[in-house]
């Protein structure tokens, strides 16, 4: 969440103390995300609370999956749920539920996609990694849904296209690109956030390497490419589906926040400049992204 929902502070630093046995000497809350308040303790420790029922169990369910894959050596650090003293991995407060877990190292370069070449080979590396991945818990499925979101048209007849093809899915992230991401001094990445990963295709992952401000450029998803095993097939008709249906989802995000009202003069032209810069400046230009995404895919012998 960008701003701090109204709480009790002090009960969610009792449910810290009794739950997890560590003593909070500072509580700081960190504006990122939509789905959770999240908070930085004595920069050790990382909360993340979730308000609404939904968000929760969402996210819980997930939880498994990263314990998972940190027990088992995956290539990035990765934000692994802290047990409480009965084994728990999250705790139900009065004002949602929380879980704990480390503070990890690095900072988020600006710019994305525009990163350095090292930064991207390692990325692709990490995403080869994760499509690997055996899950150690059931996840959601990609169904392709288009429900809640802004109509259109073009989005709705590439959900059509999609549901045909073959059914390729492996372990995704579905958002591991920019603030989602660490660069430590060492060079290894953090992958934060989990709370939407799924079974789904690969190329869910790969087209957000295609995500950032227009005009965008094709250098990340080539370096990622370079480095992903070249026997999965991956089809342009997915990376047109799942880069459209996130410039719509992030459009329509915009729009049920304005039409929620409550929000400052500042908050509402932040609101109005991503309506146009992740949404229709996105859309405008699909036909030339995707025109990248297709030299990229034949020069890797797709």
């Amino acid at each position: 969440m960008l701003t701090e929902p109204r709480l009790d502070r002090a009960a969610l630093v009792d449910t810290v103390r009794t739950s997890y046995g560590i003593t909070v000497d500072g509580l700081r809350f960190v504006p990122v995300g939509w789905a959770a308040a999240c908070y930085e303790i004595d920069e050790r420790y990382f909360l993340k609370l979730w308000l609404t029922p939904d968000d929760a169990a969402r996210a819980v369910a997930r939880l498994p999956l990263v314990q998972h894959m940190h027990e088992t050596g995956f290539r990035a650090r990765l934000p692994y749920p802290i047990a409480t003293h009965d084994g728990r991995l999250s705790v139900p407060t009065p004002d949602g539920v929380v879980a704990l877990f480390p503070f990890l190292p690095g900072t988020t370069p600006a710019g994305w996609p525009r990163w350095s070449d090292d930064v991207l080979d390692e990325l692709g590396w990490v995403l080869t990694d994760l499509h690997a991945v055996t899950p150690a818990a059931d996840l959601p499925r990609e169904d392709f849904s288009i429900a809640g979101l802004v109509p259109h048209d073009r989005l709705a007849q590439l959900q059509s296209v999609v549901r045909r093809l073959p059914e390729r899915f492996v372990v995704c992230h579905t958002d591991l690109i920019g603030d989602n991401l660490l660069v430590g001094a060492d060079g290894r990445l953090s992958a934060l956030d989990w709370d939407t990963a799924i079974l789904g295709p690969p190329e869910h992952d790969l087209a957000l390497l295609m995500h950032g401000e227009q005009p965008v450029d094709d250098n990340a998803l080539r370096r990622v490419l370079a480095v992903y095993p070249r026997d999965v097939p991956l089809e342009l008709e997915l990376f047109a589906f799942f880069l459209l249906r996130r410039n719509v989802a992030d459009y329509s995000a915009r729009v049920l926040r304005l039409q929620q009202g409550g929000l400052s003069a500042v908050e509402v032209a932040d609101a109005r400049a991503g309506m146009v810069t992740w949404g229709s400046a996105q859309w405008s230009r699909l036909d030339r992204t995707l025109a990248l995404v297709r030299a990229a895919l034949a020069d890797r012998g797709a």
